[in-house]
């Protein structure tokens, strides 16, 4: 079942140089870095972000960085964004922002404190943590950088499969079942991902990889992060992390 939560928060840290590429974003995101910096490959460009911009990144894209540590360490949060803004500030031409164009926006007091409240919002309704949202949707909007999250009101089948995927990345997910569940057969999933040039084993790896970043936050050991993502061999996770993100699973952990 989809989850109700209208938002995702995570901490990625590290005290030592950490370069990953092709790290899937399954949904929109705010990535603020506390200390540090992120180093970004964006469109033959190199981009830094600190704490002085948020790097805002839509579903469906590939990043390549290195988290630079400062002083003591690397240390950044993640607002995962689960609920579109009015679709009529999408037609408003708020997606209307050139792929060219670094995806970042000064951070203001005002952004500050709603990404603050946010992020450490308490237990609240469903339709509470959704204004919440909808006020920094807002601010961002006035900011001009609401396109940037969200480029199209429109969704990619990429798009919904890797958030369907992220709710429970170590389930044995069957592509029959899954298929039943947005409503099309198995050939018509097959056909509708290739031509957005992924197929559905391929983009449960990658969802899956992205979890296991997440885990290795909280010092598990490489089985139970293996077992965590869906994968009985702890061989065949790191081979398959290795190749997606270009070094091994015990070489991310020791940057930590």
């Amino acid at each position: 079942m989809m989850s109700r939560k209208p938002i995702q928060t995570s901490v990625f840290s590290g005290v030592q140089p950490q370069p990953l590429r092709n790290v899937l974003i399954h949904v929109p995101t705010i990535i603020w870095v506390d200390k540090g910096q992120k180093n970004l490959w964006w469109h033959e460009q190199e981009l830094a972000f600190s704490r002085r911009e948020w790097l805002l990144v839509p579903a469906g894209q590939y990043l390549t960085f290195v988290n630079e540590p400062g002083a003591t360490e690397f240390h950044s949060r993640c607002l995962g964004l689960l609920t579109s803004p009015p679709e009529e500030w999408l037609l408003q031409g708020e997606g209307a922002i050139s792929t060219q164009t670094p995806p970042s926006t000064a951070v203001t007091d005002s952004l500050a404190w709603l990404f603050e409240a946010i992020f450490a919002m308490p237990t609240l309704s469903h339709t509470a943590q959704q204004q919440m949202l909808f006020a920094l949707y807002a601010e961002l909007r006035s900011q001009r950088a609401l396109g940037f999250l969200f480029p199209s009101a429109n969704e990619s089948l990429r798009e919904r499969l890797s958030r369907y995927f992220a709710v429970e990345p170590g389930r044995e997910h069957k592509l029959e079942e899954v298929s039943l569940h947005f409503n099309m057969s198995r050939a018509t999933m097959i056909r509708k991902l290739a031509a957005e040039h992924t197929s559905f084993r391929d983009l449960l790896a990658e969802v899956r990889m992205v979890h296991a970043l997440s885990l290795m936050q909280e010092s598990r050991s490489q089985l139970d992060i293996a077992l965590a993502c869906g994968y009985q061999s702890e061989s065949r996770f790191a081979a398959r992390f290795k190749q997606l993100f270009g070094l091994t699973p015990r070489q991310y952990q020791q940057t930590l």
